[in-house]
């Protein structure tokens, strides 16, 4: 204790106009605080009425907007990751090739026996009994280098 009172008599010498404590304050609960209080929070606890947190609650209506939204969303994002992909001609290619593997794939006495219970192809109808304005009508929006390039893909014989 010495010390602290050397300490305090140079600093009342130095700094005159400095407020030193001579004394500690002590703090005291009042008598019988502790063993009244849980008997006070217990009564506090029980006058409340119960309240129950909520988070976050969806009713079931606007869960369904929420679904709806999402799966909106995915077909969205998936569509345009898979046209962004066919715009760039990779897509257009492989699915192309794709589709050349196949279909060199199956017999020709498939493709015939489909061609022949196929409602579409049982019309008989052939270009002669057709008119030449119900032609141009039908290949008036593809261009003439499309009509060219698919001329191209099929080998003579096929066309016979």
């Amino acid at each position: 204790m010495e010390i602290k009172e050397e300490i305090q008599d140079e600093l009342k010498r130095l700094i005159p106009e400095l407020p030193l404590q001579q004394q500690q304050p002590t703090i005291q609960a009042p008598n019988g605080y502790f063993e009244q209080l849980p008997a006070q929070l217990l009564a506090i606890a029980k006058s409340a009425p119960e309240k129950r947190a909520v988070l976050f609650q969806l009713q079931p209506l606007q869960l369904k907007y929420y679904v709806a939204a999402a799966v909106t969303i995915g077909i969205l994002f998936f569509s345009f990751y898979y046209f962004a992909d066919l715009a760039s001609g990779e897509g257009v290619d492989s699915i192309n090739q794709w589709a050349k593997q196949e279909i060199k794939e199956v017999p020709a006495e498939h493709i015939s026996l489909y061609t022949d219970q196929t409602s579409a192809f049982s019309l008989h109808a052939t270009a002669a009994e057709t008119e030449n304005k119900d032609v141009a009508l039908l290949i008036q929006g593809i261009q003439q280098e499309e009509i060219q390039r698919l001329l191209n893909d099929f080998p003579i014989t096929e066309m016979q």
